[in-house]
């Protein structure tokens, strides 16, 4: 899904099995930030294989760049929190 901005997200912080993240909900998901890139083509064909495997994926568009949030499983969470 392609997102206008993160004006439409709640912003929070995460505890995973890796560490303290800064993550966004949406539509009752959490994601992370996982990659940039110079265009929208480029990030669509960047997430094509986690969108084959069926997980979750937001563009979003910043300035001069767009981002790719992939959604975090909940296996993942160790304490969620605001």
């Amino acid at each position: 899904m392609i997102l206008n901005s993160l004006n439409q997200v709640r912003r929070i912080v995460i505890k995973t099995i890796f560490g303290t993240e800064k993550a966004i909900m949406y539509l009752d998901k959490i994601f992370v930030a996982d990659k940039f890139y110079n265009s929208l083509n480029e990030a669509i064909l960047g997430c094509r294989g986690e969108v084959d495997l069926g997980m979750a994926v937001l563009i979003v568009p910043e300035v001069n760049r767009f981002c790719v949030w992939l959604a975090i499983p909940e296996e993942l969470l160790l304490e969620p929190s605001n």
